[in-house]
């Protein structure tokens, strides 16, 4: 060991007495030190940043889960509340009386959202899954079953049942209340998300696999083709966001949980119906180029470390010549 400290300090004493090879040793270390590290703050700024966006989309979606479940609870808590008061349920057991249960859901649901601002809706079915009533205003009721796995749960279990699902132009959080003559549907629209996700300066949009959805009945209401294979049914929208969407892979999107582009920065989780099949898939979009997005304080942040570093080791070499 003490040899090769022997050999080195000879062969620097060599080098110092050649001015010329002396300089262009050190010129050629320094390039090679300054490439070095700055490869290494590339790096490790990009992981940093892969791992503050795993982070934050965890959060996230966290935060959605904490929001669906809030509702699910909030219509769960209604429907509970109008099967235990007597006047009304002894109102609903009587399904012949399809015009005065109209009437009945619909001042019900209006007294409701217009305290709460909800979206909130009450519909009624017999044991064959036919839609008998509602509180939605000129719906068209039909002897046509209704295709809905939450329902058909709650019929032949004969207990109470809760999905995400879509029916009649809307995704709902759906609560099913099964009683002796039928069932009692509680529901709420997740288009509820899209302005209290839009107050911090966020895109909230559902999309739907139209392999899922029985797409005649789907046409009779507002939807919009995104790419192939799925479909957007929001009330409000982005429509930047939807025309981007179309060249999305969602089931990469899926997998990498998040997607950092040109224009937007996307988070996706995919909607699970009641027997674990993805349906759809939240998304939860922001503008890169918005002055307090993610993206752009991320990449601010990376650049100020490695423009600062670029700057201590460029002193670093001036003190040593």
């Amino acid at each position: 060991m003490f040899a090769l400290i022997l050999k080195f300090q000879a062969i620097m004493e060599k080098l110092k007495q050649n001015k010329r090879l002396w300089f262009t040793t050190i010129t050629v270390l320094a390039f090679l030190g300054i490439a070095g590290t700055l490869h290494y703050l590339n790096t490790t700024t990009e992981r940093s940043a892969h791992n503050l966006y795993e982070a934050t989309s965890g959060t996230y979606f966290q935060e959605l889960d904490s929001k669906l479940l809030a509702a699910q609870q909030e219509v769960t808590i209604l429907g509970a509340a109008l099967m235990d008061n007597q006047l009304f349920f002894g109102a609903i057991a009587n399904g012949a009386n399809t015009a005065g249960n109209n009437v009945k859901l619909k001042q019900i649901a209006d007294n409701i959202n217009a305290i709460s601002k909800n979206q909130i809706a009450l519909e009624l079915y017999d044991k064959n899954s036919i839609k008998i009533a509602s509180s939605i205003e000129n719906m068209k009721l039909t002897a046509t079953a209704y295709d809905s796995k939450g329902l058909r749960s709650a019929i032949s279990t004969n207990t109470f049942t809760s999905a995400i699902e879509y029916q009649d132009g809307q995704v709902y959080v759906r609560v099913f209340f099964p009683f002796a003559n039928g069932v009692l549907e509680i529901k709420k629209s997740v288009d509820f998300l899209i302005d209290e996700y839009a107050e911090s300066g966020k895109i909230f949009q559902v999309i739907l696999d139209k392999d899922f959805l029985d797409m005649k009945r789907v046409q009779e209401f507002t939807y919009k083709k995104i790419g192939k294979s799925q479909i957007s049914v929001q009330t409000k929208s982005n429509d930047e966001f939807l025309d981007y969407l179309a060249k999305v892979d969602f089931d990469q999107l899926i997998l990498d949980k998040y997607m950092l582009a040109d224009g937007y920065f996307i988070m996706s989780k995919p909607i699970l119906d009641i027997e674990g099949k993805r349906i759809g898939i939240f998304l939860i979009g922001e503008d890169t180029l918005k002055e307090n997005s993610l993206p752009k304080m991320t990449k601010s942040i990376s650049t100020g470390i490695t423009t600062a570093a670029m700057g201590l080791v460029v002193s670093l070499l001036i003190l040593m010549i």
